[in-house]
């Protein structure tokens, strides 16, 4: 299974970050589908608790189709 490294710059300057398998990556086409962005789309990845709020996320890795992919998503 391939991974996926998400990145959590925040508003302190600290830096949160761990891996994901590539079913986010699906997860995250599917919510901007709908229509989410932004903040909306981070509460609905990953969560609306995060004590010290982000700057921005950033996802990237390698899909399960071997594309490179590279998102980096404003907490705006």
């Amino acid at each position: 299974m391939k991974t996926i490294r998400v990145a959590v710059h925040l508003v302190d300057g600290g830096l949160r970050e761990w891996t994901e398998g590539t079913e986010l990556l699906e997860k995250l086409r599917s919510l901007q589908s709908e229509g989410f962005v932004g903040k909306e789309l981070i509460h609905e990845l990953f969560t609306d608790d995060w004590g010290v709020p982000p700057l921005s996320i950033e996802i990237s890795g390698k899909a399960s189709d071997g594309r490179n992919v590279s998102v980096v998503i404003p907490y705006t």
